[in-house]
């Protein structure tokens, strides 16, 4: 197996449906061999969208926590409020995940979805929100100067 097979690069944007049970289509692009499992993370980020991490991810947040200590109360709570509240998932045959309806509801996503890549995450957000947000004035080039790019 390549490396091209287990990490793929979120780029792009994709505007899907939701179908009657929450499930969205992951762009083919996007997709890799054992997406099938529930790899997955995700979560209800504070802007509004859903955070989707793929295992790659994953494992580079399994590494910063290992080390909080149960007796870290700010620790702790970060833990709580960003695990207890995750959820997992993986792809079907057809390339779908089910959104669990709890992330619906918290992020406001409707019938129609924006798929947002952010190189080694991406983003689920209601399309009307994220045309909103799309929109908002952000001066790029100031942006790659900052990033050395």
């Amino acid at each position: 197996m390549s490396q091209f097979d287990t990490k793929p690069f979120y780029v792009g944007n994709y505007r899907h449906r939701l179908d009657a049970k929450n499930r969205v289509t992951i762009p083919s692009k996007w997709r890799f061999r054992g997406d099938d499992a529930d790899i997955y993370l995700a979560w209800a980020h504070p802007d509004g969208f859903v955070a989707v991490y793929p295992p790659a991810k994953v494992e580079i947040f399994r590494e910063k926590i290992k080390d909080i200590p149960d007796s870290d109360p700010r620790g702790q709570k970060i833990l709580r409020h960003l695990f207890g509240r995750a959820h997992q998932f993986g792809c079907d045959r057809q390339g779908r995940v089910k959104i669990p309806d709890d992330l619906v509801k918290r992020t406001g996503l409707t019938k129609d979805v924006t798929l947002v890549g952010q190189g080694e995450t991406f983003n689920l957000w209601s399309a009307q929100r994220y045309e909103v947000v799309d929109k908002e004035e952000f001066d790029l080039m100031a942006a790659m100067r900052d990033f050395g790019i």
